[in-house]
């Protein structure tokens, strides 16, 4: 009985209309799609038609700060805007409490969501440069992303495409991702690698466990040199050794400040790398557009620095000397850096 009366709806039924109902509902999640997609562009259109501009550089402590330091180097003499305002926001929580040290991922994120609030409500940003490969992963995961009304550029996408613009076209390639632990379990480079072609058998991943804070504290320390020696020899064992098209890609802001530790640690392991990929300098590529060049005769720049957590002497020594060579001023800032402990709360 159930049969015939299930037999005798579908005849009911004016397919015509069930064709015409599932058009307008393709139709109009192929405009949704669009309307996103336009959304970004207008974000950007507008952000380039303004005379003065404030640009957030985030991280989760202070390797991004390079990229901060770059931007604010390569920007003066580029006549793109009247006047540039750059702020690094460390959105690290507190001095013990890393996203690399939280134990769940919705963790991470409610917290990177809230310090994006505070952005949002404190700086008024007209650009966030997420200069950081953990919280870049974390990012889409976040409310914040949903409803976003500014460009949100992270440096995932600019690893991804260096390491496939130098591992396309050469089969036995391969590459070695060296990133932190939150970085390599959400595998974000990885599959992003795979849409793009690149094989499983190409992508090596090494997660480097409190590498980027020993980084902070003393680039040239024996922690440090101890913890790149003990993560080549971990990421060599992944490997056969007669592999020859062999590249190395920091997928952490701040391992190209020890990039000379890294080639050393290789080369005493007698295994020859291709190219070092550093991805960092490539996330402000997109501002340096030639069609937005020389709008103005000068670009006037400051730089600030805020952080919640408290930022340790020999961290300031050690990173404002490095990054001094780029930009002196973004090198003050930090030395001259402001503490405000209420800035974001963890939720």
């Amino acid at each position: 009985m159930f049969c015939i009366f299930v037999r005798t709806l579908i005849k009911a039924i004016d397919m015509k209309k069930v064709f015409k109902i599932g058009l307008i509902i393709t139709l109009f999640l192929l405009q949704s799609c669009s309307i996103h997609k336009s959304t970004e562009a207008q974000q950007l259109t507008h952000f380039f038609n303004k005379e003065e501009v404030t640009i957030v550089v985030t991280d989760s402590g202070l390797g991004g700060i390079s990229v901060a330091a770059d931007l604010e180097n390569r920007i003066r003499e580029k006549g793109t805007f009247k006047q540039v305002n750059i702020v690094f926001f460390n959105a690290l929580l507190a001095n013990n409490k890393g996203y690399n040290s939280m134990k769940t991922t919705k963790e991470k994120v409610t917290v990177f969501n809230s310090a994006l609030n505070a952005m949002d409500k404190k700086i008024k940003p007209d650009l966030v440069l997420i200069a950081c490969n953990t919280l870049s992963v974390l990012y889409d995961k976040t409310a914040f992303s949903k409803n976003v009304k500014i460009p949100v550029v992270g440096v995932v996408d600019s690893g991804v495409e260096l390491i496939n613009n130098n591992l396309k076209g050469i089969n036995d390639s391969k590459v070695l991702i060296f990133a932190t632990k939150t970085t390599v379990n959400q595998q974000s480079h990885k599959n992003k690698l795979l849409k793009l072609g690149i094989s499983d058998k190409q992508i090596i991943t090494q997660a480097c466990p409190s590498l980027a804070g020993k980084i902070e504290l003393n680039p040239n320390g024996k922690e440090t040199k101890y913890l790149v020696k003990k993560y080549v020899e971990e990421s060599i064992q992944k490997i056969d050794k007669k592999d020859k098209n062999l590249f190395v890609s920091y997928n952490c802001t701040h391992y190209p400040y020890i990039d000379t530790l890294f080639k050393e640690a290789f080369k005493k392991q007698n295994i020859t790398i291709n190219k070092f990929l550093n991805p960092n300098p490539l996330m402000v590529d997109f501002i340096f557009d030639k069609k937005y060049a020389n709008r103005y005769k000068k670009t006037n720049t400051s730089v600030e620095v805020i952080s919640q957590a408290k930022l340790l002497p020999d961290e300031i020594k050690s990173i404002s000397n490095l990054i001094r060579i780029d930009s002196d001023k973004t090198s003050k800032a930090l030395e001259n850096y402001s503490l405000k402990t209420q800035l974001f709360r963890p939720y």
